[in-house]
């Protein structure tokens, strides 16, 4: 079966680096990604089944900005696996034998949340804080302590920073659900302004498509970056791989990198991310590390 993967991909990969279009705007959000894959929460909801606290006016929340050379190379990718923390051992040790440019976003709150942490850190793997927040459906549990709509900057610059002193070696964060909370600007400027305050950078986990993340960063003057691809999601398997790679084409001759989530669930999902790279390396694409991103989204284009 490996060998027919390899073989499909192969020829696919010629044909994917062969092709000299590219496109004009940005790529959409992939609407049947849920915001937790293995656990089948909420989904990534249509523009008119969501809701906000604030309702904020869309005509002034922006999209991401994307800019675009006349280049058919591949931007490089970064790639961030989350939901770190709940357990160690062979699988957590197997995971950090992956290339160091590989962040963990690791939850707060967790039995090994720090020993996550301190073993990311010893193996050379960046780390992100993977904020627990409120999704629009309320009966998914994003953990023990989550932001919310509503609360006032003391109380989520108090649970940020205690999110913090669990993993001190953060150098950003990103959201774990929270596609209620990432529709607030009120909510989603005291969370940017309070990272920015202990000197870490912020990643759109984009688990809706009306986001107001980057217009809250952009009237903060802050650098914020945003999911691409879920590589796991609808599932593991060698078609779903094979069609996130097949997918890499729209994203030719983007000047920012590609950002890359997967999870950290089993090794199933640890086996499809090795395949994945596997080919990454033999096609020439870049993995480049979640602080070279923001270096990257720093410099003009």
């Amino acid at each position: 079966m490996e060998k027919t993967l390899l073989i499909v991909i192969l020829v696919f990969s010629i044909v994917l680096f062969s092709c000299n279009s590219k496109p004009k705007t940005e790529p959409t959000i992939e609407k049947s990604e849920a915001e937790h894959p293995e656990s089948n929460t909420e989904k990534i909801e249509n523009q008119d089944q969501e809701k906000t606290t604030s309702s904020p006016d869309i005509t002034k929340i922006k999209s991401y900005k994307y800019t675009w050379s006349k280049s058919d190379n591949m931007p490089p990718i970064a790639i961030i696996i989350d939901d770190f923390g709940q357990y160690s051992g062979k699988l957590l040790e197997d995971f950090t034998s992956l290339p160091k440019e590989i962040a963990f976003a690791i939850l707060p709150d967790l039995p090994h949340t720090q020993t996550v942490a301190r073993l990311a850190d010893k193996t050379g793997h960046q780390v992100l804080i993977h904020i627990p927040m409120q999704a629009i459906d309320h009966k998914a549990n994003p953990g023990k302590r989550f932001i919310k709509n509503g609360m006032d900057k003391f109380a989520i610059a108090d649970l940020l920073q205690d999110f913090y002193a669990q993993i001190p070696n953060a150098i950003a964060a990103n959201n774990h659900m929270g596609s209620e909370v990432t529709s607030d600007i009120a909510t989603m400027s005291i969370v940017l302004d309070e990272l920015n305050e202990l000197g870490i950078f912020f990643l759109d986990s984009a688990t809706t498509n009306k986001s107001t993340t980057y217009t809250a960063a952009e009237n903060l003057g802050l650098i914020t970056a945003k999911r691409d691809i879920f590589l796991d999601v609808p599932d593991n398997s060698d078609k779903t791989i094979i069609n996130k790679i097949e997918g890499l084409a729209k994203y030719k001759g983007r000047n920012e990198p590609i950002v890359i989530i997967t999870h950290c669930h089993n090794r199933e999902k640890l086996v499809a991310l090795q395949k994945f790279l596997a080919q990454m390396d033999d096609m020439g694409v870049q993995l480049i590390s979640v602080s070279q991103l923001y270096k990257k989204l720093r410099a003009p284009a």
